[in-house]
């Protein structure tokens, strides 16, 4: 007879080098990364949070609820808070970076998303 397998037999889903928080998939680990690569550039040029507010300002009224909740975290937060939510490993960040205004240029390059794609499926941490 053949002894059950333990949570502690588990295989891991995801390599190590992932360094993913618990719950996090492929996708959120790269959503992530790309959150670290704009808060980095927003501490260097804090203006561009303006530039992410005009965005949303500019479609208001076609805007869903969490890109509301972005457009009010950007009118009422510093740049170390908003950095702070795109840099954080815990749920609420997965959820704020999920509607994140920051994509595209000036926020990040093709190339930088390139890399983030290619760490998470080749396995480059």
């Amino acid at each position: 007879m053949e002894t059950p397998q333990s949570a502690s037999d588990e295989v891991p889903m995801f390599p190590p080098w992932l360094d993913l928080p618990p719950n996090y998939l492929v996708q959120d680990w790269m959503q992530w990364q790309r959150g670290k690569i704009v808060a980095g550039r927003l501490r260097e040029n804090p203006e561009l949070i303006q530039t992410a507010r005009q965005r949303l300002e500019d479609k208001k009224a076609l805007l869903y609820r969490p890109q509301v909740e972005w457009l009010e975290l950007l009118e009422r937060s510093s740049v170390g808070q908003i950095c702070h939510i795109l840099e954080a490993a815990d749920d609420e960040g997965q959820r704020l970076r999920s509607s994140s205004p920051f994509h595209g240029s000036p926020f990040i390059t093709s190339e930088e998303n390139e890399d983030v794609r290619q760490r998470a499926y080749a396995g480059r941490s």
